[in-house]
């Protein structure tokens, strides 16, 4: 499977192809001198993965030398780490996931695990906004009352949210670039404009509404 899918893996920085031949050829000095020939042989298939890998690569054939006495009695006893599989286990599975556009992770699971982390925080505030009698000040359904902070493992993707109207980008109100750099949304945008001219909220930089410019995260 790696080798049919060798371009597309080598497009995604993947390592998985060369570990599997790393794997199958520690395995094979595990056997001892009788499996020397054969695993000369089946060096030959690093030969693609020489340049990214040659310090690797150095090492599997300087253990060569140890096989007479056994490469667990060698310098090279690290090779024979069990812990190699459980990495190329993980390897397979995320690069898999990524050509396949899936994600590694349960989408349910990491909602599930997100919600735990945003409940009690979101609980206070309701307690807090209840006791103040200020119900009213949050109304919309679809945006928080705050910023929570999840951590970086529950980082995705980048999220612009409009220093101005305090509201999160969609592509009806995407993220708009003034020629001075600032940033702000294109509601933000159009409140803005005064006689034709946009004033940058955060300098005195003045310009044409229409020279603003879509950005993308």
């Amino acid at each position: 499977w790696a080798m049919a899918k060798r371009e597309k893996l080598l497009a995604l920085n993947s390592t998985l192809e060369f570990k599997l031949h790393r794997l199958y050829f520690i395995s094979l000095l595990t056997g001892g001198v009788i499996n020397q020939i054969e695993a000369l042989e089946y060096a030959k298939n690093f030969q693609p993965f020489a340049q990214q890998h040659q310090r690797d690569i150095q090492v599997l054939m300087g253990s060569l030398v140890y096989l007479r006495h056994g490469v667990a009695n060698s310098p090279y006893l690290h090779l024979l780490d069990a812990n190699q599989w459980a990495d190329i286990c993980d390897i397979f599975t995320r690069d898999a996931c990524a050509l396949l556009g899936l994600s590694v992770e349960s989408p349910l699971s990491v909602s599930f695990s997100a919600g735990c982390l945003a409940l009690p925080v979101l609980l206070n505030i309701k307690a807090v906004i209840e006791q103040q009698q200020c119900t009213g000040i949050w109304s919309q359904k679809d945006e928080l009352p705050i910023e929570i902070e999840l951590g970086k493992k529950c980082w995705y993707h980048s999220v612009f949210a409009c220093p101005i109207l305090r509201q999160q980008a969609t592509e009806s109100n995407p993220p708009m670039k003034l020629i001075c750099g600032h940033v702000i949304s294109r509601d933000a945008l159009n409140k803005l404009i005064n006689g034709g001219k946009l004033k940058c909220p955060y300098c005195p930089m003045e310009q044409a509404p229409a020279d603003a410019k879509r950005i993308f995260f």
